[in-house]
């Protein structure tokens, strides 16, 4: 099945604002790739302020760092993907959903289909 993670990553040094996300990024496709599951795509939405303070670990956050990934995998790895991803300090929100299958095998992320949709018009 083909979902699409969108997560938001702390940023704990202000400088290196994805140096958080990058790590986040290797430890989720290294548990994917180890459980025979295929990375699409993965994209990154950059540093953004978040739409409220957010608190995890007892830590208070006002901005975070946004990323979206595309994967394929059976539904007991996504499961334990999200399990994994909720119990991390360093993620502040993360979302996994099911992507419809179309005729199509390239069927993009919803950024993707986002922006072809308002090109459209």
């Amino acid at each position: 099945m083909y979902y699409e993670l969108f997560a938001i990553a702390r940023i704990a040094d202000p400088v290196h604002t994805s140096k958080e996300a990058v790590k986040i990024v290797s430890t989720i496709g290294k548990l994917i790739l180890n459980n025979r599951g295929v990375i699409r795509d993965i994209t990154s939405l950059g540093a953004r302020p978040l739409p409220k303070i957010m608190s995890k670990e007892q830590e208070k956050h006002f901005q975070g760092y946004h990323f979206l990934m595309g994967f394929d995998v059976s539904s007991n790895v996504q499961a334990q993907l999200l399990r994994t991803l909720r119990s991390d300090p360093r993620i502040l929100r993360a979302n996994i959903l099911k992507q419809p299958m179309t005729k199509s095998l390239n069927v993009g992320s919803s950024v993707q289909q986002a922006l072809n949709a308002v090109q459209k018009v």
